[in-house]
């Protein structure tokens, strides 16, 4: 039998093109409830997040361009995010390997 509620922590460092973070598995939704990006590096650098729906629509911007300085930490998302099945996040950074990312998600069995 499938858990009903699942506890995730995801962590990546972030690339400089768009890359999928994460994906809502088959029957469950995705709840995210924090996302910490630290930047590793002394110099400033930008990160873009984009939420994209299980039609492969174009994605949504939820973060453009967003300016983290030099090793400092900023709470990417506010509030919770529901990512539904088959839908999903993606990253991308000013510069590849200097933005480190943290995301807490709990998945919900959906029915």
């Amino acid at each position: 039998m499938a858990e009903l509620n699942v506890f995730r922590t995801i962590t990546k460092s972030v690339g400089d093109s768009s890359e999928t973070v994460y994906t809502a598995p088959a029957n469950y939704t995705g709840i995210v409830l924090s996302t910490q990006v630290t930047n590793a590096s002394d110099s400033d650098h930008t990160l873009s997040i984009t939420y994209h729906d299980s039609s492969g629509a174009t994605g949504v911007e939820l973060l453009s361009q967003f300016d983290i300085p030099g090793r400092d930490t900023a709470q990417a998302t506010t509030g919770k995010l529901v990512i539904t099945t088959g839908s999903s996040l993606k990253f991308e950074a000013s510069q590849a390997d200097k933005l480190k990312a943290v995301i807490g998600i709990l998945e919900s069995q959906n029915g």
